[in-house]
């Protein structure tokens, strides 16, 4: 009996492990083609107007990416509740399918549409690994017509948990409790490049860049490495504290905040990001 406990446990520790966790918020282009069910999925296109209208996966309605910002010019702030309700009605979006979110290829297009949805209480809500360019690759049927989704009644649900404000990330940035992971290239986070006035890094944060999840394929689309090396690569963060991410302006960090999801963190991210923060000059920053 000792020996079978001590087994049980063995296992039940085991199947807590990061490493470990299922791959559920990723899918691949040959299961889409094979799964797909109107009735319970909605396949999101994050591409621009222009390139769905030429092709896009047949059944997918086009949610361009940058409509998830109130102005990307200016800053990364993510749109408000009545401007993404009329967006997700418009295309038959609501909690009660699963969305289904692609681009190009390059996987931060879409995982910011998957980190607004998140926000916004989509709670099932998938990516496409490798994107339009592994579907292609296959060989799989494409389509150049518009689809006319029915209207759906979605009503936002704002999850805070997902989302970081200038205010917070700056108790984050002071809390030893809580972690802050910079996702720009090496060279912004060590002052070298800019995008705002100011030259750094917010103090005590981490830089694990956008490119460090990916392996290439030969089709040239991103696909994330596997659960394994993304736990390798996070080994240093402790998964028992919240996780704050930015970038320029909430972009290429939403592909940070996809991988943390998967692997299990409670994790937000700061839409304005360093667009924001690095014009402040109230604020604090490290080179």
């Amino acid at each position: 009996m000792k020996r079978l406990l001590l087994s049980l446990l063995f296992i039940s520790t085991l199947l807590f492990q990061p490493w470990l966790v299922a791959e559920t918020l990723r899918v691949d282009a040959q299961w889409l083609k094979q799964n797909f069910d109107p009735s319970t999925m909605v396949i999101v296109d994050t591409r621009s107007t222009a390139d769905f209208e030429i092709s896009h996966i047949p059944n997918a309605v086009n949610l361009h990416e940058e409509l998830t910002y109130q102005d990307k010019k200016s800053g990364g702030l993510i749109a408000p509740p009545n401007v993404i309700q009329d967006i997700l009605r418009e295309r038959g979006i609501d909690t009660h399918k699963t969305a289904i979110v692609y681009d190009d290829g390059n996987l931060i297009t879409a995982a910011r549409v998957f980190w607004t949805l998140e926000v916004y209480g989509i709670k099932q809500v998938r990516i496409l690994n490798g994107g339009f360019a592994d579907w292609l690759s296959h060989g799989f049927d494409v389509s150049d017509r518009p689809l006319k989704p029915k209207v759906s009644n979605y009503v936002p649900q704002v999850d805070h948990r997902r989302i970081a404000s200038k205010f917070s990330t700056r108790l984050a940035s002071i809390n030893p409790k809580q972690s802050l992971i910079d996702a720009r290239d090496t060279s912004a986070y060590r002052g070298e490049t800019s995008t705002a006035k100011r030259f750094g890094h917010i103090p005590s944060a981490m830089n694990i860049a956008v490119h460090e999840h990916f392996e290439k394929q030969d089709n040239d689309a991103n696909h994330l490495l596997s659960l394994n090396a993304l736990a390798a690569l996070y080994k240093g963060v402790p998964k028992d504290e919240k996780v704050v991410l930015y970038c320029e302006v909430g972009a290429v960090s939403s592909t940070n905040y996809l991988v943390l999801r998967e692997l299990g963190y409670d994790v937000a991210n700061y839409d304005a990001s360093w667009r924001e923060w690095g014009n402040d000059l109230s604020l604090p920053i490290e080179k």
